[in-house]
């Protein structure tokens, strides 16, 4: 039942896709980020390529990176 909470359809590669783009707007590098979500960068990297992030981490990753709720809330 699809109740317009989102718009059109949610993709987590879009989400992933931003934050990566962030990533390399504001020069912070795989590894740094993964080290501060204390996984390796090789995780970080294959989580944010298959789109299997958690919500956990995805919390922390908009944290190190400055971006806001209404920023995410954009891509939804």
């Amino acid at each position: 039942m699809h109740r317009g909470f989102l718009k059109g359809q949610y993709s987590n590669e879009k989400v992933c896709d931003f934050l990566k783009g962030e990533m390399k707007r504001k020069r912070i590098t795989q590894k740094t980020a993964a080290d501060a979500l204390g996984m390796s960068q090789g995780m970080l990297s294959r989580k944010l390529k298959d789109g299997s992030i958690t919500l956990k981490e995805l919390k922390g990753l908009m944290l190190i990176l400055d971006v806001s709720g209404e920023q995410m809330g954009g891509l939804l």
